[in-house]
């Protein structure tokens, strides 16, 4: 092993430069020479960093061009978006409206002055008690006959008139005429044959609730109807 070992006179800070293994590898002219080379390369490598980090803060730095571009597409995406999001709206609206156009109900369009035939039918049923007051009682049921024929889907658009009439103050007993027309024979024997309508006032009274109708209540079994020629 070679031992580490000064020789010569100190002529300044640094006058013998040692390597690891302990040999003197210059004098002090050599040595202050070294330690120049050695500043100067640190100093490039300082200004070449630097240089490196302003390039990269350059890089990363985004110019005002570049914000308003991707404004800009951010935009018009957004406003396409917006645009079929609109049509959608507007194609769903127009197949509603011709769904319902084509969904119309030929016979719910009518003309009653062409109405020009008659159908009449009459017939009596039995109140659950007698009316107090038989006038009143008669305008009640009137009323009703009126408002459940008129409300029929299938017969409300032939319904004309109905009528009550009672057989004393003391008799539960009420006689009625039903009055309809229309305007193809054909319908006398289909629509408005005697038990269609028939059918649909024994449905009524079948659908009653004895304690919410009171004196209104009428007998089921009690119904009758005839067709009148």
């Amino acid at each position: 092993m070679t031992e580490e070992f000064w020789s010569g006179h100190r002529t300044g800070k640094h006058s013998w430069v040692l390597h690891r293994r302990g040999k003197a590898c210059s004098t002090t002219k050599d040595g202050q020479d070294s330690e120049a080379s050695v500043n100067k390369a640190l100093l490039l490598q300082s200004n070449n960093g630097g240089d490196t980090g302003m390039k990269s803060k350059h890089k990363n730095r985004t110019s005002p061009q570049n914000c308003l571009s991707c404004r800009g597409q951010k935009c018009k995406i957004l406003i396409a978006a917006i645009i079929v999001i609109l049509l959608i709206a507007v194609a769903i609206v127009i197949s509603v409206f011709v769904c319902c156009a084509n969904n119309v109900d030929e016979d719910e369009i009518f003309d009653r002055k062409t109405f020009h035939l008659q159908q009449t039918f009459n017939g009596s049923f039995q109140m659950q008690t007698p009316f107090s007051n038989e006038t009143q009682g008669l305008n009640d049921v009137q009323r009703k006959l009126t408002e459940l024929y008129e409300s029929s889907h299938a017969l409300g658009r032939f319904f004309s008139n109905a009528e009550t009439f009672g057989l004393g103050s003391e008799s539960a007993v009420v006689q009625y005429q039903l009055e309809f027309i229309f305007p193809e024979e054909e319908l006398r024997n289909s629509i408005l044959s005697r038990e269609t309508v028939y059918n649909v006032f024994r449905q009524f009274i079948y659908d009653q609730n004895e304690e919410e109708s009171g004196t209104m209540f009428i007998v089921p079994s009690s119904l009758e109807m005839h067709t009148m020629h």
